[in-house]
């Protein structure tokens, strides 16, 4: 039991040393006619990617179609390597590639704009 507690106590404390950063995009979804959760399934597909550890959306109502959504998403990640650009570029492909119905993500240079370190 005392092994258990020692090696918890170590991953809590490296894992306050884990650096992370918060970061926004603009996101145009595609909305089949009859899908009405696909913003939600889409949400949970991004929240899958490895280094994003949470997302915050929220629906641009006056952007939006009926057949489309256009998402501001808020999202918090950890960085894959030693330059944040290459990560949100790294990020991006990973947006685009989690759904079919993703149709647009915005610039990476506009991510970066908004980043801010977390930790």
């Amino acid at each position: 039991m005392e092994k258990i507690l020692k090696e918890w106590k170590e991953f809590v404390a490296e894992a306050k040393d884990v650096e992370q950063f918060s970061a926004t995009a603009r996101l145009i979804v595609k909305k089949p006619e009859g899908a009405a959760a696909i913003i939600d399934d889409t949400l949970a597909l991004i929240r899958a990617i490895p280094s994003i550890t949470v997302v915050n959306s929220e629906t641009d109502d006056a952007a939006s179609s009926p057949t489309k959504a256009v998402l501001d998403l808020e999202f918090k990640f950890i960085p894959r390597s030693s330059s944040i650009e290459r990560d949100l570029r790294a990020i991006k492909k990973d947006i685009l590639k989690a759904s079919a119905l993703i149709v647009g993500v915005s610039p990476v240079r506009s991510m970066y704009s908004s980043l801010q370190r977390v930790q």
